[in-house]
């Protein structure tokens, strides 16, 4: 963890925060601070700002807000959508997100097999806790907007859809305009991923129906926490 993320309600009027959970035990164990020692801070929906330690006990940091830093990662502005993942894809893929500071994460249940995974934690209580660790990572302050649609039909959600859509599919065009495109247009730009065992052909059909644009990241299969990442990188490569 490069950073310690902070919420900007935690803090009182004197711009002090008193820390008592993990972020407490990494300042004190891994990042090894003491008093008066300086700590880089990430607060979601505001920048990034370094932090003074005015007490550190075995217990608790008290931190002081000395002043901002410079943004150190222009996040994504794109959204992204999932056939609901097995539970330890799902945290690399959400932990992915608030690295890169996507706008939108959407996860539906496309097949009816993977339904089952609603009832893990990672879809639930501990969801929040792995975008954060995204947002630790690199420093991106733009915390994503999730949605977990647990009931909803997946279909009509993209039919919906106000902007350009792109699902990623070994078989869809491999064009590097396409993603040149997704950065520079003005558009809301969903990215779709689907079932790590592919698109079943009426998918197929539905897409080439409502004119979604298919593309490919290349001829093989990979894993959706893999294909997320090369997305990511040559999205975030472009536009830096």
């Amino acid at each position: 963890m490069n950073w310690v993320l902070v919420y900007e309600e935690e803090l009182n009027s004197n711009h002090l925060v008193q820390l008592t959970d993990e972020r407490h035990t990494h300042i004190r164990t891994i990042l090894k601070k003491d008093k008066e020692n300086k700590v880089q801070v990430v607060i979601p929906g505001s920048g990034n700002y370094l932090f003074q330690i005015q007490s550190i006990s075995d217990s608790s940091t008290t931190l002081e807000k000395i002043g901002s830093l410079p943004d150190v990662l222009n996040p994504l502005s794109i959204h992204t959508f999932f056939s609901l993942p097995r539970p330890q894809t799902g945290k690399k893929l959400l932990h992915l997100s608030g690295a890169y500071g996507v706008n939108s994460v959407y996860f539906y249940a496309t097949e009816s097999k993977n339904k089952e995974y609603w009832t893990s934690p990672v879809y639930s209580k501990d969801t929040l806790s792995y975008l954060e660790t995204g947002l630790c990572q690199t420093g991106n302050h733009r915390l994503p907007n999730l949605t977990l649609a647990k009931s909803l039909p997946w279909k009509p959600f993209l039919k919906s859809w106000k902007g350009k859509i792109f699902v990623l599919d070994r078989e869809g065009e491999d064009s590097p305009s396409v993603f040149q495109e997704s950065i520079k247009t003005k558009e809301e730009v969903l990215f779709v991923f689907g079932p790590e065992s592919g698109w079943k052909p009426e998918d197929i059909l539905f897409f080439k129906d409502c004119g979604i644009t298919m593309v490919s990241l290349g001829k093989i299969n990979l894993r959706t926490e893999f294909a997320y990442s090369a997305l990511l990188h040559r999205l975030f490569s472009i536009k830096n």
